[in-house]
């Protein structure tokens, strides 16, 4: 008989996007591992991007129960939509509503505007614990107030609970940007506190952030990577010099050197231009568009719209370069892009640029899976890509990767299951 887990999820399918992914994809391999997974998750949840795809990838054996969520920012859809699928747009570009919609959301709606979800989870699961016996519960964040479901249901029940953090909390990189005073700041260290000494166990999915909650409590602490686990087919690759990145670029995310290095190069050298191709898959901001115009790029720039998950996999396995950006702060260096997972098992070189300290240059050094470059390694850059162009007219741009079955879903999951069956 497995035993049953409660995961408590805001994101699950439809959503699209890669928040969905880790609950999704753990919960199907939790099956293999003596562990049925039920999921709690909204009945109504308003989600930047839907995938209808990933409704084929839910295991039947997986129980899935749904309550209705208040989210006081649905009446705002249009503003509330550009802020979510692009981050929190930079002061000058806010409009007057748009700023007032912020310190609202910073300042009232704390740890975020899902809290109105909180009181009614707690008395529905309470009851639903108790009648189907259920004595383990997860809680993934963000958003953050999940983890407050779990702390009532921890204070009334004799459960174990496992509070997952897929990003930080305080440590996050928007926060600064929600005009948060300095009483909110209190609060949000003071339920961040709460959650990580009350809990059983932290499960966070980087070392930054496990070496960080290392020093703040003596609760024991697990690091379950995000991962990867679609078969990887083979197909041709591009015939342009393609360069590809999957996802969102937000305007904090611009690298400025990388677009003008390419622009440099191919002011130099009329093959290159000729040859190359740089994909977007998802939205990109619009002073990063005006950067790559501005470098004479616009004639080789594609912008896709945001595609299913499932449509992603071809341009991974085809693309010549996949692309990889972070935000150039300290913040980010605490979390670990979700896509880097898929991009290593694609086996395609992966240019990397990002804050010091990122576990991303540790795994793609490791894997020897490509180069992670800091903001202002400019030469360093032109000079990759160039070798990389060279070896990719001779048809000898590829890469071995080395040790990445132990970001396989299905590793993970067994190592998430050793820990709910207390084998470790």
């Amino acid at each position: 008989m497995k035993t049953k887990a409660l995961i408590i999820t805001y994101y699950w399918p439809p959503s699209g996007g890669p928040g969905v992914q880790r609950w999704l994809k753990l919960s199907n391999y939790l099956l293999e591992n003596n562990i049925k997974p039920v999921i709690y998750t909204p009945s109504n949840p308003k989600y930047p991007f839907l995938d209808n795809s990933l409704l084929n990838e839910i295991n039947p054996e997986i129980e899935v129960i749904k309550a209705p969520i208040f989210e006081p920012f649905s009446f705002f859809n249009k503003i509330v939509n550009r802020i979510r699928r692009g981050g929190v747009p930079n002061y000058k570009d806010q409009s007057l509503i748009e700023k007032f919609l912020i310190y609202i959301r910073g300042n009232f709606l704390i740890p975020d505007s899902r809290i109105f979800w909180v009181k009614p989870s707690t008395k529905f699961l309470l009851k639903y614990l108790l009648e189907n016996k259920i004595d383990t519960v997860i809680t993934s964040g963000p958003p953050h107030s999940l983890h407050l479901i779990g702390l009532n249901l921890k204070l009334k029940l004799n459960i174990t609970w496992y509070a997952d953090f897929r990003d930080p909390w305080t440590k996050i990189n928007y926060h600064k940007k929600l005009k948060l005073n300095a009483n909110t700041k209190r609060k949000h260290l003071k339920l961040e506190k709460n959650v990580i000494n009350s809990c059983d166990r932290i499960i966070v999915t980087s070392k930054k952030l496990l070496n960080y909650y290392k020093k703040i409590t003596s609760k024991p602490i697990s690091l379950i990577h995000n991962g990867f686990d679609y078969d990887r087919k083979e197909l041709a690759l591009d015939k342009k010099f393609s360069i590809t990145h999957i996802g969102s670029l937000l305007p904090e995310r611009n690298p400025e050197i990388l677009w003008r290095a390419l622009g440099a190069i191919s002011s130099q050298n009329n093959k290159i231009k000729e040859d190359l191709q740089i994909n977007f898959i998802g939205n990109v901001d619009k002073n990063i568009r005006e950067f790559i115009d501005l470098n004479n790029l616009e004639n080789n720039t594609i912008y896709h719209n945001y595609l299913d998950y499932k449509e992603t996999i071809p341009y991974l396995i085809k693309s010549q370069i996949l692309l990889l950006v972070e935000v150039d702060d300290n913040e980010s260096s605490y979390v670990i892009p979700a896509k880097i997972f898929e991009y290593i098992n694609s086996g395609r070189p992966i240019v990397a640029i990002g804050p010091e300290g990122s576990e991303v240059k540790e795994i793609i050094n490791t894997t020897k899976t490509g180069k992670y470059f800091l903001y202002d390694q400019y030469d360093d850059l032109f000079k990759y890509i160039e070798s990389c162009y060279n070896s990719y007219k001779k048809g000898e741009l590829n890469i071995q990767a080395l040790s990445i079955d132990q970001y396989h879903r299905r590793n993970l999951a067994k190592k998430l299951a050793d820990i709910i069956l207390k084998r470790i």
